[in-house]
């Protein structure tokens, strides 16, 4: 399943969109920007070992590749799944 790299949005929030238009909440607190960034190919810099250098860095990566396409790592997938799955109950 592809994903889309969507945000920031007003709370600095950052998601990956379906095919559907539904979003999976990717980075929801200012320490997940690496993680969210190395979905996508970022690896922290080399020597740094600030953590407010490396979130900031991440950030700038993730600026630039939003709208960028990943195959959905398996816990996006299970969301968009289970919101599926309620779409189909109701």
């Amino acid at each position: 399943m592809k994903v889309e790299l969507s945000g920031p949005g007003d709370l600095g929030h950052w998601y990956l969109v379906d095919r559907d238009g539904n979003a999976y909440p990717l980075v929801e607190r200012h320490e997940d920007h690496p993680k969210a960034a190395a979905l996508f190919g970022w690896t922290a810099p080399k020597g740094v070992m600030d953590e407010e250098e490396i979130i900031d860095a991440a950030i700038d990566f993730l600026m630039e590749h939003i709208g960028d396409e990943i195959e959905a790592p398996q816990e996006a997938v299970n969301y968009f799944r289970e919101l599926e799955q309620d779409a189909e109950d109701e």
